[in-house]
């Protein structure tokens, strides 16, 4: 059965574009201070409206207050992202479909679905084409399409089920890990939301 969200498709792009830019590059001062910030308490105010996200966005609220009292948290959140995302050790959670499907890389599949959407990877974003982030960037991408008039919400609508497809065929274990590895627990909070939005769209 089909379900519905309370959620805008803009509000779902929106969600998608601060996930993507987590989980792209570590959180400097200004990042940190944004999560602390009453506009992202407000988003996560609107998230929790959703049944099957609220427990998540309340365990990742628990995460950032728990920053406001971590030494050198800035630094320490950092060092977490480096330790589980760039690391090569067997304590890690990378973020890349190749390093979880055991077919291994697969370029083309997401690099189809950005040139069907219109898409390409930027020059600036230095990780290969199978990253975390790519997907989810996509994926707010389509969403904010999909509000747009004189586009064909047929299409990119099958594009956005392809991706998610394509997404949850690994992202569960990347989650699984990031929980398992995450000591501090911030980024293993952050892949739960992930997870638990992405399904929620994959419902839709």
């Amino acid at each position: 059965m089909m379900k519905h969200t309370s959620l805008t498709t803009e509000q779902m792009a929106c969600v998608y574009a601060w996930l993507a830019q987590m989980f792209s590059r570590e959180r400097d001062g200004e990042g940190l201070a944004q999560l602390q910030s009453s506009e992202m308490t407000e988003w996560f105010t609107v998230l929790k409206g959703e049944p099957s996200l609220e427990a998540d966005v309340l365990l990742l609220e628990a995460k950032i207050a728990a920053l406001k009292v971590r030494e050198d948290a800035t630094l320490e959140l950092a060092a977490d992202f480096c330790s589980l995302f760039l690391m090569s050790d067997n304590h890690a959670a990378f973020p890349y479909a190749s390093a979880h499907l055991e077919e291994g890389p697969n370029y083309g599949v997401i690099k189809q679905l950005l040139s069907d959407a219109g898409m390409q990877v930027s020059d600036t974003f230095s990780e290969s084409a199978d990253h975390l982030a790519i997907f989810i960037e996509l994926l707010s991408h389509l969403h904010f399409s999909l509000g747009e008039p004189g586009v064909s919400r047929h299409r990119i609508d099958a594009l956005r089920r392809e991706t998610l497809a394509g997404l949850l065929r690994w992202l569960p274990e990347f989650t699984a890990k990031c929980r398992r590895y995450d000591d501090f627990g911030f980024y293993g909070a952050l892949s739960q939301l992930l997870l638990a939005f992405v399904r929620l769209d994959h419902q839709n």
